[in-house]
């Protein structure tokens, strides 16, 4: 069952990339199935490594000041992946801020449509 939740999720990431990247002016998504699920793989690899940073930073005293730092190094995690791979082109730390955003609220959508016992979760 734990394979399942896995690729779940990717399907869910990468569904999310897709509708993040067409909704997103100034970024530019190869559109076949296998840079899709690349490019979502890259993004969780970015976006785990960005997180693990952020936690070696001291944290804020405001919330507000912690969401948009957070939503920052999620922006720089998108643009480093559009860095390294031509499947994927961010033009500017905007647009791959912006992307950042709509990919994290797509993704939240998309869990919602998703019964929680095959994202791993308990059932409920």
């Amino acid at each position: 069952m734990q394979v399942l939740s896995i690729l779940v999720r990717w399907v869910l990431i990468a569904v999310a990339v897709v509708l993040a990247a067409w909704a997103t002016p100034d970024v530019e998504l190869q559109s076949d199935v296998m840079s899709v699920l690349l490019i979502s793989v890259l993004i969780a690899l970015a976006n785990v490594l960005a997180q693990l940073a952020l936690r070696l930073l001291p944290l804020p005293r405001s919330l507000i000041l912690l969401a948009i730092v957070t939503l920052l190094v999620n922006g720089l995690a998108v643009w480093l992946v559009s860095a390294v791979t031509s499947r994927l082109q961010v033009d500017g730390l905007l647009a791959a801020v912006t992307f950042a955003m709509l990919l994290s609220v797509f993704s939240i959508a998309l869990s919602t449509l998703v019964p929680k016992s095959l994202q791993g979760g308990d059932e409920g």
